[in-house]
Order: C-alpha cells, then structure tokens, then sequence
C-alpha cells in the first residue's frame, strides 16, 4: 500500500523516551557487533559504562539535545574490483536509530510492504525470494526482467524520500531526526564531505528507509498486474509473453525516473528462459531442457560458480600455515564458513519444500553439485593438513600426511564435511554414512587405477609411487 494515510502515525519520538526501549536498541547494536565511528567509541568501550552511557543519551534525547554526528567513511571492496562506500555511524547515533527502527518497522510490516518485497525484512529473505522465483518460473512466467538499479543507496533523493516518509508519519521531532541522519555527511581522510542524495550503507536505519523508497515500485508494478521479486535495490519481473515484458520495462523505468532513479545498463537484461540462464542471489538459474529418456521438461538451480572460489578464498584465509593451533582451535576456524555456505546453499531445497507445502510441483534440478562439494572438503584437508604442520608445513608434507590424517581422521577431531552437510539435512544421513560413502568412493577410484594402469602395460605401484608411499609412512610415523 503506498498511499497516504488516513490516519498517520503519531507520537513515534515519544516510543523512544524509555530507557527499556534504549536498552533493547543497545543490545541489538551490541549483538551486530561493528567498528566504532568518527568518535572511535567502540562496542567494547561504551559497554564499559553502559548504563551511564545510556543515561545520559536518554537524557539528551529527552531534551530535544541530541545531534547526529557525521559517518565515518571507509571502502569495502566488490568483487568486480570496484569499492562499495560504507558510512559507519557512532555507536550512539546507531542505538538511536535502532530504537526508531523498532518502531516503525512493525508498522510498515503489518500493512505497508509488499509481500514480494523480501531484503532486509523480519522472518524474510533468500529462501522467500528463491520461492517466488521457482513459483513464477513453473508456472509459465518465463520472460524475465533482470533489474539492478545504479547506485541505489548512494542516489536516493532526499526530499523525495522524506515526502514519501509524510505519507505514513506525522510526527515532526522523528521527521526532523530522519532528516538530520540523512544529511549528517561523513568523514574521510579527515576532512568532512556534505551529501546531497543517499543514506549511507552501514548505517542502522538504511535498510527500512530504502525499503520504504522502493515500496513506491512494488505498488506500482502490483496495480500493473506485474509479478516481481525484490531483495533491496536487486529485483526480477516475470511475464508469460515477450510483448507483457517489454511493457512491464517500460512502466518500471517510468516509476524510477518519477523517483529520481535510474537502472544499470551494464547489470540489466531481459533472459527468455526457454533458452537464457540468469543470476540472482548468488544462484544461476540454468533455462529450461528436456530429458533425454522421456523428454520432460527440467531446469537447474545452483550455486554461482563464482561462489566456489569465494568458498576457497574465505578457508585459505583461516587456515594460514604461519599460525600455530590446537586441533580443536582449527576447527573452530573452519566450520563456521562450511556451515555457512552450506546452509545457504539449502535454501533452494527449502524454497522447494515449503513451495510443494502450498502445492507446487517442481521440475528443478538443485542436487548437482555433489563433485563441487567433495572437492571443497578435499581442498579444506589439503590445507588443514599444511596448517596442523608446527615443524616448516610445506605442501609436500602435507600431502605425506594424507595416509594419517585421512577423511576420517577429519571427521574425528571435528570437521564438518560440507558434502554431509548439504545431503545429511535433506536425507537424514549421518557420519557412518558419509565415512563408508567415502571409503567405497576410494576403493573404486583405487580399483580403476589399478586397471588403467593394466591396460596401459604399467605396473601400478611403480618404483617412483612406490618411493612416495614410503616417504609418506616415515613422515607420517615421525608425526
């Protein structure tokens, strides 16, 4: 719903003036964790005095004395090698924002948002958006807008949010304060920079703002009769024919212009998935095909191949092999990664499971990249194997110690193969399973050597292999 209220919310300052209300915005701030801002007051050290802190912020609010202070300005590399902006408020100015958070938020749930609108959002998110995409997809919705808005964060006008804002809120002391955040500014290099459009990215109350914003095309698209999917400034239209997509471009241009925004030529294409693969949320979406053996129709849902080296990228930086750790200390660095990644990538069986709930029938195909995830546990050993080395770890050795500190050696100090992981949750398997899985997945790739080596007149366990094993049992005993 984005038109005015009958009826606008009042008294959203008042909300705040509690100090249980300030205490709960502290302990979400605290719980976020975050560098401190300009001030370089840290988490740690308004902790220090929490209650004093408290008090005397609940005082200046109180007083009509509070003023937000500038953001600290820092850069947070992309992976097309550019740099993202961040503004870093003060832990003060972020426990404020939090506390009106709190407060709208509810509000805007309860009759506000749209239902297609899913980043950023309570008991919302990937497994939500990965649901509408797959219900759209099967039901015949496969001309597909693929729309990124440039610099969305960084170009919202300030007037014009705040006139959206007036539609819902008749409270001036919040308006004002929304007002002064929003041109609050930011340090860099020391030197302060004024701002003309945008709400910094790092700051507490950017997300709903910027959901608040872009509510304006959700409702617009939805009086069109246009279904879409939107996490933040990323968003999908879907339409049967190519003649309703090309429509449904042009009425999204029209609205974003309207709100003095423009889309990213570069990032924006319209797919056909009958024959066209589309990205979205770190999945690839791969269009529609025919099975060989009776030809029913099927698509592929799966983790972007960029997503494998991110994985290796984040473990190699954990499992450096000039720091020195206990086994258990290892594990405690490295699980914490697989079981991210890995449950994130079961948010496509669990879109597919709650999607069957309401009674969709799916022809996708999410459970094939098993090779990929047995190649990340390999890669994961690999480099545990150089790291656990406290005398000169080199690959060498750490590869002699493959024999020692095998699978299921791992799978005994701790770690969490990211194969069980994915498949232990949809199939109920367990450790013995994944172990003995793993021990047959060995004897038959040793018994197919063997063979090729037979075929090729060699013999398998040839002086230089034989060599290897050797140097490895020597190492493996001195460990």
């Amino acid at each position: 719903m984005n038109e005015e209220l009958k009826m606008k919310w009042h008294s959203i300052y008042g909300q705040i003036l509690f100090d249980r209300k300030l205490k709960e915005a502290w302990l979400k701030v605290k719980a976020n964790n975050g560098a401190g801002g300009i001030d370089k007051v840290t988490i740690e050290s308004y902790e220090c005095k929490e209650n004093e802190n408290l008090d005397t912020l609940l005082e200046k609010l109180r007083k009509k004395e509070y003023q937000p202070s500038p953001v600290r300005r820092v850069y947070i590399p992309k992976k097309n090698g550019d740099r993202r902006p961040l503004g870093i408020p003060n832990v003060e100015d972020r426990i404020v924002q939090q506390a009106i958070v709190h407060v709208l938020e509810p509000k805007f749930e309860e009759s506000i948002f749209h239902n297609w609108s899913c980043g950023y959002r309570p008991n919302r998110g990937a497994k939500r958006v990965l649901q509408i995409i797959m219900w759209n997809i099967e039901k015949g919705y496969n001309y597909i807008y693929d729309c990124d808005i440039k610099g969305f964060f960084d170009n919202i006008p300030h007037k014009k949010l705040m006139k959206v804002l007036n539609k819902y809120i008749a409270d001036g002391t919040t308006l004002d304060m929304v007002w002064s955040w929003l041109k609050a500014g930011y340090m860099e290099e020391g030197k302060y920079n004024q701002v003309n459009s945008g709400t910094p990215q790092g700051g507490v109350i950017s997300p709903l703002l910027a959901n608040i914003y872009l509510n304006e095309l959700d409702w617009e698209l939805d009086l069109n009769n246009i279904r879409f999917v939107r996490y933040a400034d990323d968003f999908l239209l879907f339409a049967k024919t190519e003649e309703d997509i090309k429509k449904a471009e042009q009425i999204t241009k029209a609205k974003l212009k309207e709100l003095g925004l423009e889309i990213s030529i570069e990032k924006t294409k319209v797919v056909n998935f009958n024959d066209d693969d589309f990205d979205f949320l770190g999945f690839t979406f791969e269009h529609w095909r025919k099975r060989k053996k009776d030809g029913k129709p099927y698509y592929i849902a799966k983790p972007k191949e960029s997503t494998w080296k991110d994985f290796r990228q984040k473990i190699k930086m954990k499992t450096r092999k000039t720091l020195t750790f206990s086994k258990e200390e290892w594990m405690k660095r490295v699980n914490p990664i697989i079981r991210g990644k890995v449950n994130y990538f079961l948010t496509l069986w669990e879109a597919l499971e709650e999607n069957k709930r309401y009674g969709l029938k799916s022809s996708c195909y999410f459970n094939t990249f098993g090779r990929e995830l047995l190649a990340i546990d390999a890669y994961i050993r690999k480099r545990l194997r150089v790291a656990m080395l406290h005398k000169h770890p080199n690959q060498r050795k750490g590869w002699a110690m493959t024999t020692k500190w095998n699978i299921e050696y791992f799978a005994m100090i701790g770690l969490i193969p990211s194969f069980l992981q994915y498949y232990g949750k949809q199939y109920g398997y367990q450790l013995y399973d994944y172990l003995q899985y793993m021990k047959d997945k060995q004897k038959k790739k040793y018994k197919r050597a063997v063979e090729r080596a037979k075929e090729k007149g060699e013999n398998y366990f040839s002086p230089e292999r034989t060599r290897k094993m050797n140097y490895a049992q020597r190492i493996a005993t001195y460990k």
